[in-house]
Order: structure tokens, then sequence, then C-alpha cells
């Protein structure tokens, strides 16, 4: 699904994005492992000359970042990430816990399947620009979340910060099942729609939302 001209929605239950610059492609979060096939199949389709030089994760779920052990093999692009969520990608610390039971259980399963480690090669601090993108620290759902706004576009992709229902008309907030700190995040993602004037909101999970201002306003009246 193409968003912008250079922007491109990866197809997948979980939400990855592929952005064109001048010379080379930049990808937010990989999906499951499986997901990697539909990320080389879009590169390919639509980027064909340009290389993947980047990964941004917004944070270290698996359901984010399992695809990077492929990606990492045939690309070999630069991962980065917030300086306090990389502990949690390379494997050297394990994520808080959630605060919910089934949110602990699916801790626990990722722990099982998740994989030893992956190499962080940058780290990245609150307000930021790497690649292009605006860094938004934004500590709750992991401690090193981040949502990234692209420079040129406007268009702002919030990993898990905030969610949208499947017609993409609807903001939806960070899931308290899987948040470590449910009242942190729901403030993080207030600040972050409170700082940003998005062109389009780009979640990890459910449709993009074009044309977000009046769903924007909605959301902070609600949970403001």
């Amino acid at each position: 699904m193409k968003i912008f001209e250079n922007i491109h929605l990866v197809p997948g239950p979980i939400n990855s994005y592929l952005i064109e610059r001048e010379n080379h492609c930049v990808l937010i979060d990989t999906g499951m492992s499986k997901s990697a096939k539909s990320i080389i199949n879009t590169l390919k389709s639509n980027f064909p000359e340009k290389p993947l030089e980047a990964v941004l994760l917004t944070h270290a779920h698996m359901d984010h970042i399992a695809g990077l052990e492929t990606l990492g093999q045939l690309y070999g692009p630069e991962v980065v990430c917030h300086e306090s969520e990389k502990p949690y990608i390379i494997k050297s610390a394990k994520l808080p816990p959630r605060e919910k039971f089934f949110g602990r259980a699916m801790g626990i399963f990722e722990k099982l399947m998740s994989h030893s480690g992956y190499t962080v090669d940058r780290i990245v601090v609150d307000g930021e620009v790497v690649h292009g993108l605006k860094v938004y620290h934004l500590p709750g759902h992991t401690p090193g979340t981040i949502a990234l706004e692209d420079m040129e576009t406007k268009a702002l992709f919030c990993g898990d910060i905030v969610n949208s229902n499947r017609k993409g008309n609807v903001l939806l907030p960070p899931k308290r099942m899987f948040a470590i700190d449910y009242d942190q995040a729901l403030k993080a993602s207030i600040k972050m729609l409170q700082i940003s004037k998005p062109s389009v909101l780009l979640p990890g999970h459910g449709k993009p939302i074009i044309n977000p201002k009046d769903v924007i306003t909605t959301y902070l009246e609600k949970y403001s």
C-alpha cells in the first residue's frame, strides 16, 4: 500500500513501513520472521535499484524485530534503536514484566521463541534526527519505545504507542496487556500527539490513519 510516493506499507499482519530516500531505503520495524519475505518482495517490486540501508526499531517486542535475522543476512543494514531499548534487542537484559496476566504470558512465550539477540549499530535519543526521521522517546509500552516523524512528509510512525481500528478511522490507546506501564504509555501517546502535527498516522497495528486531525482531536479529548 502506497502512503506517499516514497512511503509504502508492507503487506502483513504487523505493520512495517519502507521509506524511499534518494539513494537507498529505510525500514521501520521488521514484523515477525515470516514478514521478511514480504519486505523483500516490496523492496524488489518498488525500489529494485535501492539498497536497504537502515532498519529503525520502534521497540524490542518480537513481532517488531524478528525479521532482523533474515534482513540482516541479506542486506546488512544499519540497525537503529533508542539507547534505552538496546539491551532488550541485543538480549543483554530482559524486558520488565508487563502489567496484565495475558501480557506476562506472552512475554514468557516471546522469551522461549526469541533469537539469542540482534546487533544494534546505532543508538538514538529523543529529538535526534536519523535518516530523515525525528525521534520521539515515548516510554511506557517498553522503556525505549520511540515514534519517528518523517521530516519531509510529516508522516508519523507510531509503533505500538497508539493503535487504530481496521477501518483507519478510530485512534486507540496503547494496549494495556502489552505495556510495562500503561499509565506512562498513555501519557506518552498524549504527549506525542500534542507535540507532533502529523500528516498521516502510521501505527504498528491497525490501518493507517489518513488526514488524522479530527481523529487526534477526539483522542486527546477522551484520554487527556
